[in-house]
């Protein structure tokens, strides 16, 4: 239990570092769920573009959610995951819209769903999640 929280901390710390730097570096976030671009400048080529990561719980976090299934309420032990999925994937379309030339990412969207599922007996459980982000780079 502690050593996959503080791993699972160690994560989110350097995501937040990789985050910052990226924003520093470039001035702005490049990505937008926007339809259309900010900028008024004539679009001279676009893409999909798209990034994704799979994300697995661990066994205390599968242990803290099964108790949570008996009494009912908001399972919480995987809010940490699922939040750390979701910018992952958000990130590395940054980084990839980078590293291939697009200066902005516009109309992005999240699909997310269970890649994983562990069954015992009659319950099915979520074993792992996979965070798919995907947009239409554009190069001015």
């Amino acid at each position: 239990m502690l050593f996959s929280g503080m791993h699972q901390r160690s994560w989110i710390k350097k995501l937040k570092i990789r985050e910052a730097a990226f924003i520093a570096a470039n001035g702005k976030d490049n990505i937008n769920n926007l339809k259309n671009p900010i900028s008024p400048r004539q679009i001279v080529s676009s893409e999909l573009i798209m990034a994704n990561v799979s994300m697995g719980v661990s066994w205390w976090q599968i242990f803290i959610g099964s108790i949570h299934q008996l009494f009912g309420g908001n399972i919480t032990t995987y809010d940490r995951i699922l939040a750390y999925g979701r910018d992952e994937a958000f990130q590395r379309l940054r980084e990839k819209a980078l590293a291939n030339g697009w200066d902005d990412v516009i109309n992005v969207r999240l699909e997310t769903a269970t890649v994983m599922q562990k069954q015992r007996g009659d319950k099915k459980k979520g074993g792992a999640f996979e965070f798919l982000v995907y947009g239409t780079g554009i190069k001015y």
